[in-house]
């Protein structure tokens, strides 16, 4: 077996020196593994190709839900499977995938799990693994990745608290394996697992393995309704909130946002022109290196 390990070095502002803990892991195992660190947006992507190229069996990503993001992008398809060690403020794909958060155990896993294919979905051509969107989430997700020179939860809750009080949902005309729908919402986003990230459980009926995409909307209501709602979010039962909540399964979802729009992947922003945008399940396109699903997660 052998490991290519990706790590985004701002990790280290959070987990201390990661490349001197994996190589102290690793000393002394008969393993052939190397480190790399990215410098920039989307290194991760060219790291993981090459990796792939030459032959090592598992690409490893140590960073948060981008590097993670761009690390698998090359191995949709591939036999390299995506390790990961969750260093981010989200953690999405990890705790979708039930990776522990705890840095070594994480470590521990990727010498003991084996390997599972999961979905992958594409936004207009770009992938992404565990959840895209238009609307608030996409507007906080810009101004965190803009404005914010600090990481972590704290600056993410700050940006979306000032988002949620002056934003004005537009009507979003949608489309889900051809049905109609019509959609004012805070937040529509598009799931391939339960939750973004953070322990927020968007989608409490998705699976990264079931083919599917779900549509989930968050309608427009008051702070107090909205608040009262949160604990839903995190319990993955918010889908007991038919006066606020809403969600659909396809394979392929339009969304027809009516101009220019902010849009994330994985956290990641982009902008769509026309604010048109296509969304498409690509099933068991990627190989992972996870604990086995758990029971009470099927």
């Amino acid at each position: 077996m052998s490991y290519f390990f990706i790590v985004n070095p701002k990790a280290g502002l959070k987990y201390g020196n990661v490349g001197e803990r994996i190589e102290r892991f690793l000393a002394g195992r008969n393993l052939r593994f190397e480190i790399e660190f990215t410098r920039a947006r989307e290194h991760a992507s060219e790291l993981a190709a090459k990796a792939a190229l030459h032959g090592f069996s598992r690409v490893v990503a140590a960073g948060g839900d981008g590097t993670i993001r761009e690390a698998a992008i090359p191995l949709i398809g591939k036999q390299t499977a995506l390790g990961i060690l969750p260093c981010g403020s989200g953690n999405g794909l990890a705790r979708n995938l039930y990776v522990p958060l705890d840095f070594d155990a994480a470590l521990d896993g990727l010498l003991k799990w084996g390997e599972r294919r999961v979905d992958a979905g594409l936004a207009n051509g770009r992938p992404f693994f565990c959840a895209a969107g238009v609307g608030l989430d996409a507007e906080v997700a810009h101004d965190f990745n803009s404005l914010s020179e600090r990481r972590g939860i704290l600056p993410y809750v700050w940006h979306a608290a000032r988002r949620v009080l002056s934003f004005r949902p537009s009507k979003v005309v949608a489309s889900v394996d051809g049905r109609r729908l019509e959609l004012t919402a805070l937040v529509n986003a598009v799931l391939n697992g339960v939750q973004y990230g953070g322990g927020a459980r968007m989608a409490p009926g998705a699976y990264l393995d079931d083919g599917l995409l779900d549509l989930v909307s968050v309608k427009k209501a008051s702070l107090p309704r909205l608040l009262s709602a949160v604990p839903a979010l995190f319990r993955g039962t918010l889908d007991r909130r038919p006066d606020i909540y809403s969600a659909f399964k396809g394979r392929i979802i339009e969304l027809d946002c009516g101009g220019g729009v902010w849009y994330h992947l994985d956290g990641e922003d982009f902008y769509s022109p026309d604010g048109k945008l296509k969304f498409a399940a690509l099933p068991a396109a990627l190989r992972v290196v996870a604990p086995k699903p758990s029971l009470q997660g099927r």
